[in-house]
């Protein structure tokens, strides 16, 4: 465990504000209330520099908007999209650049439910066949996909399960980076329907 200093506790307490500030813009998306129009107005004004707060590493599903789910303007949110939020060399190369580089303290690593990658990813498990035009991620989804396989009752949708196993993987995958070190990961689920992000736990 890393050890506890006066300047991690304190990285920790704004990313943990942080966390808290989208929370509550997503309570905003979910009511209909938005702060922010981001317009060209607002594009103009965030033009000469950017401060964001934090990343959200989420799924490349066009439905999933982060910037939106959250209620940020321009310049408060950095997005990194791969398909089923797979930390690859490039995306976990982003996420590293801008805790490095930006000063960004917390990282949201955001799945969401009916995921295209995580169902390919069920189907090959089913039929013990790699699909050679998703292989790699196939390859990347096969272990959460077969293990919410088998820890599902029969006629259970395994989907729900091999998302949140994915999320939790994400998170513990990018903790133990050490150029994230005192970077807050949490993992978190957006819904479709509702529009509402639940954090997910750590187990």
């Amino acid at each position: 465990m890393p050890e506890l200093t006066a300047s991690s506790l304190m990285e920790h307490h704004r990313a943990a504000s942080t966390l808290l500030s989208l929370l509550e813009g997503n309570g905003r998306f979910v009511a209909g209330e938005p702060r922010y129009k981001r317009d060209i107005v607002a594009a103009r004004d965030a033009a000469p520099d950017q401060t964001p707060s934090a990343v959200v590493f989420t799924c490349i599903d066009s439905r999933v908007t982060a910037e939106s789910v959250f209620d940020c303007d321009f310049g408060q949110l950095l997005v990194v999209r791969t398909a089923g939020h797979v930390p690859d060399r490039a995306a976990v190369g982003s996420l590293e650049f801008a805790a490095a580089e930006l000063g960004v303290s917390l990282v949201v690593v955001l799945g969401h439910e009916r995921c295209g990658a995580i169902n390919a990813a069920l189907n090959a498990v089913e039929a013990d066949t790699h699909d050679p035009r998703s292989g790699y991620l196939v390859e990347q989804l096969w272990q959460p996909a077969s293990q919410a396989i088998e820890e599902s009752a029969e006629g259970e949708d395994a989907a729900p399960k091999a998302l949140r196993l994915q999320v939790r993987r994400t998170v513990a995958d990018l903790s133990r980076r050490e150029h994230l070190d005192g970077v807050l990961v949490v993992g978190a689920v957006y819904d479709l329907d509702t529009g509402q992000v639940t954090l997910v736990d750590e187990d």
